[in-house]
């Protein structure tokens, strides 16, 4: 089971099948589909969950060999909960960062030094709006080691649990940060009719094409935004059918092959065939005819190199033009050091 980088395609969730303390099968679910069973489904399960992204508040409390405790806490309907607990409870001067509009804030570095022993000694958290001071003791070249818990682009969601008797390095799990927007292609095509920008959803879910006497008259695009439809179309609707193609709930779109040609009746350059291809390799119906020979006044062109999001371009009664909106993001990665955990 492969993931698709380029996308950001990353695992959300694990269903483990098990019996007598040994895994029998597996089920991974990424933000983009779900794996077929590796192994048997003979048994129990469990769910093991990516962690949450909604930390409201951070505890520190540090005594006198370094950072005793953290704790962090989310918000769940409305109502604050402490979700973990890292280290074990000291007596000492406790500290607090409050991360005031989650999820809308949130963690984006974390840095911190440890002595010899990898205990830590001072912890500093900055969010996307402010940071804090140094909780603990400050960095000292003399005695410590510095590290930092950073991507570019990225938000920590999570922080590898343990305890101990002070807190040790820990791991952090970052994801993409909202801030980064997938980027525009440029539209493939000809220079004429009006230009339109349906900008960036989170998926595009269903495309509606209609041919006419010259190419490709009519485009309507179906995407999702946070759970809700929207559709945008653009060009003309003709007495010919208008065909559909939907893609999965699972499945994204990750190719647009299209030919474009001056036609006789036309001006300039108009969009004759459009075909989509989607993650999972699902082709859709041929939209327009395939030109037999492709020469210098027909030409053929490809969108892709990621999750296409959405769709731009020109149109008069015909689709002069396309491009589209396309997520290139770097995949969900780990940062931090693993320990090993006695309990």
């Amino acid at each position: 089971f492969d993931l698709n980088h380029t996308i950001d395609e990353h695992i959300v969730s694990i269903k483990c099948y098990y019996d007598e303390g040994v895994i029998q099968g597996l089920v991974i679910k990424t933000n983009i589909r779900t794996s077929a069973l590796m192994g048997y489904n003979l048994a129990p399960k469990s769910s093991t969950p990516t962690p949450p992204n909604k930390f409201s508040k951070v505890y520190i409390t540090s005594g006198n060999e370094g950072i005793e405790e953290i704790k962090f806490y989310n918000v769940e309907n409305g109502e604050t909960k402490e979700v973990f607990l890292h280290g074990v409870k000291g007596k000492n001067l406790i500290s607090t960062l409050v991360i005031s509009n989650p999820p809308d804030e949130c963690l984006v570095s974390v840095e911190s030094w440890y002595n010899s022993y990898d205990v830590s000694q001072g912890i500093k958290f900055k969010t996307e709006k402010s940071g804090s001071d140094f909780f603990g003791y400050k960095f000292s070249e003399d005695v410590g080691k510095p590290f930092s818990l950073q991507v570019k682009d990225k938000k920590i969601i999570g922080v590898q649990k343990f305890h101990d008797s002070n807190l040790i390095s820990p791991g952090t799990y970052f994801v993409l940060s909202r801030s980064s927007s997938p980027n525009k292609v440029e539209a493939i095509g000809g220079k004429g009719g009006e230009t339109f920008d349906d900008g960036a959803f989170d998926h595009v879910r269903k495309v509606f094409v209609a041919k006419g006497d010259s190419g490709i008259a009519y485009v309507k695009f179906e995407y999702e935004k946070d759970g809700r439809r929207v559709t945008q179309e653009h060009g003309q609707k003709t007495s010919q059918e208008t065909e559909v193609f939907e893609v999965g709930q699972d499945d994204d779109i990750t190719s647009v092959k299209a030919y474009y040609e001056k036609l006789d009746a036309s001006k300039t350059e108009t969009i004759t065939y459009l075909a989509f291809k989607t993650l999972k390799g699902v082709n859709s119906q041929p939209f327009g005819k395939t030109p037999v020979i492709v020469n210098e006044q027909t030409k053929l062109s490809l969108l892709e190199g990621g999750k296409i999001t959405g769709f731009h371009g020109s149109s008069t009664d015909v689709l002069h033009s396309i491009g589209a909106y396309i997520s290139t993001s770097p995949p969900t990665m780990l940062h931090g050091k693993w320990i090993q955990v006695r309990t």
